[in-house]
């Protein structure tokens, strides 16, 4: 993971791999068939992160406001807590074989659907201002996403601080009791 994550998935050459981890080159077929699988397994590690417990959050009772709020800071706290994992797959996934990669899309879609029906609720229940909910989506999770870019543990910011600000930010700005007026309406934001 390391590697991929150092050099990129096309860069590394299962010889990299094998010299990583102490092993001849022909040894390490007996735990991988190829780096694809590799790469396959690293994904399907990250897909597991996201789907597990978003729902279970999500579905917990509350306001619409108090479920997106910890869904933003699931968010945060996966990506953060598991940089390495994260960075490989957000860089990397699109380049798995076409069937899998595919798969991975439509998890992706759920995991983000997830996001996009919450504020969809909080609007229609007067909670969140009239947005296009997934083009807020698409800024909270890329916001969390970009973490692996930035984030560093042990510095000067802990993930929590940063899911407290990203909740402020954006819960705020989706409030339906904020001052209106500087909005564009949302269907001129259907991406």
């Amino acid at each position: 993971m390391r590697l991929f994550r150092e050099k990129g998935f096309h860069a590394t050459s299962v010889q990299d791999i094998a010299d990583a981890v102490g092993l001849q080159k022909g040894s390490l077929y007996h735990y991988i068939s190829s780096k694809e699988e590799l790469l396959g397994r690293i994904v399907a590690e990250g897909m597991l992160g996201y789907a597990h417990g978003l729902e279970q959050i999500l579905s917990r009772p509350g306001t619409a406001r108090e479920r997106l709020e910890r869904a933003v800071r699931h968010h945060v706290a996966l990506i953060a807590e598991n940089l390495a994992i994260y960075t490989v797959f957000l860089r990397e996934w699109h380049t798995l074989e076409p069937e899998l990669r595919q798969r991975v899309g439509d998890s992706l879609r759920r995991y983000q659907s997830l996001f996009e029906r919450t504020i969809e609720e909080g609007i229609g229940r007067g909670e969140f201002r009239p947005v296009n909910p997934r083009l807020t989506t698409m800024a909270i999770l890329g916001a969390g996403n970009w973490l692996c870019h930035w984030f560093f543990p042990g510095g000067r910011l802990t993930h929590e601080d940063i899911a407290r600000s990203f909740v402020e930010l954006f819960l705020r700005g989706l409030d339906a009791r904020e001052v209106e007026g500087n909005s564009v309406p949302a269907t001129k934001l259907s991406p």
